[in-house]
């Protein structure tokens, strides 16, 4: 049966709700859904929801008979997918505040675990997969995204050369440690997962591009400003930060002048498994 409504596009609360998910993580959303395995009753864990992506969509796909579960720290968040929820007339979706760590539910609760590019930023990435082995059923399908070194090589390779132009060669090995930290290299995450409990039945590689007129369009994006700007001056001393970024500004502003745009290469991988 297919369900009625009547919609306000007035309503502050439906327009806020409309606009699911940032382009940022489109890309890599695309590549989980295809991954999944579409079944009926299913218990679902979506880790990392925060604004509601790609739970609610998940939500809407498997239908009535499914549960999904959101597990997000960022209460703020939380909120606003509450407001989504209300908004798509979802009942099947459960909110937990929580981190991966450390997850509130029963050993053995889920048939699928999803998580896009969220498993990847966890505090203790071992402990996070140990805890999705406990609550994942044997056999069930854990569907993670996440993108890789070489992501934004273009503005790297740029900060690096700007250091050692500077004479701030000090500070490279935080720059790499920072990437790391961010992006592991996939032979670690294969690791990582086989020592955990489960197994890679399919590895899809992908990327995208993301295309800005020049360095001063990408530096001052909201996207950048919000998720990627703080942390990157956060590995200089803040004395070094306006220098160093303007001097950075410029450079890829130039190689944007020589080429007619800047380009930011974000290569990322898809990993279907299954709990042994």
């Amino acid at each position: 049966m297919i369900a009625h409504s009547t919609w306000n596009f007035e309503d502050p609360d439906l327009v806020s709700a409309i606009d699911e998910l940032p382009l940022w993580s489109a890309p890599f959303g695309q590549a989980l859904l295809d991954a999944v395995a579409l079944k009926p009753h299913l218990q679902v864990l979506d880790i990392g929801s925060g604004l509601g992506f790609p739970a609610l969509q998940l939500a809407q796909l498997l239908g009535p008979t499914s549960t999904v579960f959101v597990l997000d720290p960022w209460q703020a968040a939380l909120t606003r997918l509450q407001l989504k929820m209300d908004q798509y007339g979802l009942s099947n979706v459960r909110i937990a505040s929580g981190v991966a760590e450390h997850m509130a539910f029963e050993d053995e609760s889920f048939d699928l675990i999803t998580s896009n590019n969220g498993l990847n930023n966890v505090q203790d990435l071992r402990q996070a997969w140990s805890e999705c082995r406990r609550v994942a059923k044997p056999g069930a399908q854990l569907v993670l995204t996440e993108n890789l070194p070489g992501t934004m090589l273009e503005f790297y390779s740029c900060f690096k050369s700007t250091l050692s132009e500077l004479e701030l060669t000090e500070y490279l090995p935080a720059v790499d440690s920072h990437i790391h930290s961010k992006r592991k290299p996939i032979e670690e995450t294969r690791q990582i997962i086989g020592e955990s409990g489960f197994k890679i039945v399919q590895e899809k590689h992908g990327r995208f591009i993301m295309r800005f007129l020049d360095g001063s369009a990408m530096i001052n994006s909201f996207l950048i400003r919000l998720a990627f700007l703080p942390s990157w001056k956060g590995l200089l001393p803040e004395e070094r930060q306006d220098g160093v970024f303007e001097k950075v500004e410029t450079a890829l502003n130039a190689k944007a002048a020589e080429k007619g745009e800047l380009d930011l290469t974000i290569p990322f991988v898809c990993l279907d498994c299954r709990r042994l």
